[in-house]
């Protein structure tokens, strides 16, 4: 992992995330982007807004050129003197949060985008709003959600939940999270919440999560991967507890992006751990065929 992407929107979440993946990325001394999206006024749902005159929004851009070189300023004052100290780019642009972000990345080679979980801080009528999910659907990559007040410390276990229903695709995701969780020393973690009470199917449970880790340990050099069965009803409800009692700093999930009758009648795991879950949560997009 060589470039970490980090939003911001200069509130007071944005920045908390923003220096949690800072501080990451100084772990793994990876290179960071701080970038800053604006939203243009054509965006702006307020019937009879007026276009900015060009001298005030020029001057508006300017303004958060400013906050950003002020915030790097801010990020790398925090350093000892014989820390890695990372190469760090700004980057400001006028768009959607998710466009901005996704020409950036694909730009830049970004290895891994950090958000908060709260987006609408400094100047919030013209700034994009709350877009954690519309992210969480649009990404094509790592993307790290991180919790108001989150401070960074050492990720020593991440939690990959996963439900067994698409195995060749969660052990791709398991792969890409492989290096990552070497980088950091951290141990993975395969979570699998059930509801199943029967012994048989308990036993076909426990049979499928060590073919797992046997194809796990004959394809990766990793040999920190560990599985846990939680029994409980609900998907969330048995991930909240092992986020709270499981001793994980980390959680990692996949998500696949949904249509508007999903977004409807359905629901989507990865959203709802956004929503419940206090740690910094990892997803990794789902592709569907």
């Amino acid at each position: 992992m060589k470039t970490i992407l980090l939003a911001t929107d200069f509130s007071a979440s944005a920045k908390d995330a923003a220096r949690y993946g800072f501080d990451l990325a100084c772990r793994i001394k990876a290179k960071v982007i701080i970038i800053n999206a604006m939203i243009i006024t054509a965006e702006v749902p307020q019937p009879g807004f007026a276009a900015w005159p060009g001298g005030e929004f020029d001057s508006l851009l300017q303004d958060y050129v400013n906050e950003l070189q002020d915030f790097k300023t801010e990020l790398e004052s925090g350093l000892a003197p014989d820390a890695y100290h990372p190469p760090v780019q700004c980057i400001n642009e006028a768009g959607r949060l998710t466009d901005v972000i996704s020409k950036a990345v694909a730009e830049n080679n970004a290895d891994l985008v950090v958000i908060g979980t709260h987006m609408g801080g400094l100047m919030s009528s013209l700034l994009v709003g709350n877009h954690a999910g519309q992210l969480i659907d649009a990404t094509t990559g790592p993307l790290l959600i991180v919790k108001p007040g989150t401070v960074f410390k050492p990720v020593k276990k991440i939690a990959f939940a996963t439900d067994f229903n698409n195995p060749e695709k969660d052990l791709a995701i398991i792969y890409s999270l492989i290096p990552f969780a070497k980088l950091l020393n951290a141990e993975i973690l395969l979570a699998h919440v059930t509801d199943q009470q029967e012994e048989e199917e308990q036993d076909r449970l426990q049979k499928t999560l060590a073919e797992y880790l046997v194809e796990l340990s004959n394809r990766a050099d990793y040999p920190h991967i560990y599985y846990r069965l939680i029994h409980n009803a609900r998907t969330e409800a048995g991930l909240v507890w092992l986020c709270e009692h499981g001793q994980v700093d980390m959680l990692a999930m996949a998500h696949h992006s949904r249509n508007i009758f999903a977004e409807y009648f359905g629901h989507s795991h990865t959203k709802n751990m956004n929503k419940l879950s206090a740690l910094p949560l990892l997803v990794f997009p789902l592709t569907v065929d």
